[in-house]
């Protein structure tokens, strides 16, 4: 892993806001970064979030894509924005694995690459950590979880299931929707960061995996308090990983809970 335009030493208070994205979406992601880099800036943010944008080194460097991908990371240059790159192709994942690996004492806010944020959610993001800063913020869920006879369900909707400001238990965050902000220290667990794990039971769902984890360590959500609604940025919505995972959540779920009994056993508890 490596860091290009790293900027500033980061003190722990600053949120590090993480980003990632993939060839179909090369061409879009500038502009919905530059939307978070003008939040940041009209709220004066500039020394309390500190914006990542993570690249596997594999699709970065492929012949089919590394023309576009030096566009994306010269546009980032401009913004003031770190890459990170990452070795080989953790997928979904490398949101917030490379990004925590490198700031563990940081809280990381993680965003989708396609969703253009409302006027003042990443002031309401800082506010909010700011007010609980040991509790898991997340914009919107639409997962709600439920355990029955030992096994693991998803109950998903078109709508939120979340509630802004609300504390909630059993809605699995949607980071793709209006991003998740995790407390540092939320992940201490070792198999949290075991990719070769975590590729094999749950390689198109980072959000369940975290979920999964913050259950066993660190079972404290809250709904952001505003701005929890999101318009698209005209990024592809044929590659988008929902179209992968809609019949597969509860595979997903009980995968986990087979390689990692205390997921099982923390959900038996907490719900």
């Amino acid at each position: 892993m490596r860091s290009i335009n790293k900027g500033k030493e980061m003190d722990s208070n600053t949120i590090i806001l993480s980003m990632t994205t993939w060839p179909p979406r090369y061409s879009t992601t500038a502009s919905v970064m530059q939307e978070h880099i003008f939040q940041r800036k009209a709220s004066g943010l500039e020394d309390k979030v500190h914006c990542v944008l993570v690249l596997s080194e594999e699709e970065a460097c492929s012949t089919y894509s590394r023309e576009n991908a030096c566009k994306l990371m010269a546009a980032m240059d401009e913004m003031g924005v770190e890459v990170i790159i990452d070795k080989g192709n953790i997928r979904s994942h490398k949101k917030l694995i490379p990004t925590i690996e490198k700031y563990p004492n940081n809280p990381i806010l993680v965003v989708d690459d396609d969703a253009i944020q409302r006027a003042a959610w990443l002031s309401t993001y800082v506010e909010d950590h700011a007010m609980y800063p040991d509790t898991i913020i997340y914009g919107q869920s639409q997962s709600r979880i439920s355990v029955n006879d030992g096994i693991i369900h998803e109950e998903r909707s078109m709508m939120p299931s979340s509630r802004a400001g609300k504390e909630s238990i059993d809605l699995k965050p949607a980071s793709g929707a209006a991003g998740t902000l995790f407390p540092a220290h939320t992940f201490k667990d070792e198999r949290f960061y075991d990719r070769e794990l975590f590729m094999k039971v749950s390689p198109t769902s980072d959000e369940t995996w975290q979920y999964a984890f913050a259950m066993i360590e660190h079972p404290k959500f809250r709904c952001l308090s505003k701005c929890n609604m999101t318009t698209f940025a005209g990024a592809n919505q044929e590659c988008a990983l929902f179209n992968t995972n809609r019949n597969l959540y509860d595979k997903i779920h009980n995968d986990i809970a087979k390689a990692v009994p205390d997921y099982l056993e923390a959900l038996q508890r907490l719900l």
